[in-house]
């Protein structure tokens, strides 16, 4: 690493800072948190539902904290459960129509909002951003599992 470390921290510190502010403000808006935000991400990919563990799992929470979630998504109207068509003692989260929609709308005004705060960025900037922050996630996994 070129910077000492103390420069690269300062530097990531204050890019998170940026960027959790404009997303908190934008998804305060729409009554939402970057966990909810996140769950209806991992519903709207799981295309036939997704199993509330599963979600646990991929968030790093405990269960309970997604059935309170789910709850409150589903008297939003912008998920439903739905039987597990392998299993019918298992039930699912899928989005609702009105679910995708918001989902559509959330996503496109964040995207507005991120695109002014990344504007000196190119695709392949990004990309390669992507890249390093999923490089990060899979070291640690791998450490973690060395002990």
């Amino acid at each position: 690493m070129n910077l000492p470390t103390y420069m690269a921290g300062t530097v990531q510190a204050k890019a998170y800072r940026l960027l959790r502010e404009h997303v908190y403000a934008l998804l305060e808006r729409y009554e939402l948190t970057p966990t909810y935000w996140s769950m209806l991400g991992i519903i709207m990919q799981a295309r036939d539902g997704v199993r509330q563990a599963e979600i646990a799992r991929e968030l790093h929470v405990k269960a309970p904290l997604i059935t309170i979630m789910a709850r409150d998504l589903q008297k939003r109207g912008l998920v439903t459960s739905v039987q597990n068509q392998f299993d019918a003692r298992a039930k699912l989260l899928a989005v609702t129509p009105d679910g995708k929609k918001y989902i559509k709308t959330v996503d496109s005004n964040l995207n507005k909002s991120l695109s002014r705060l990344l504007s000196g960025l190119t695709e392949k900037d990004l990309a390669t951003y992507h890249k390093v922050l999923m490089t990060i996630i899979t070291s640690d996994a791998v450490i973690k599992k060395q002990g």
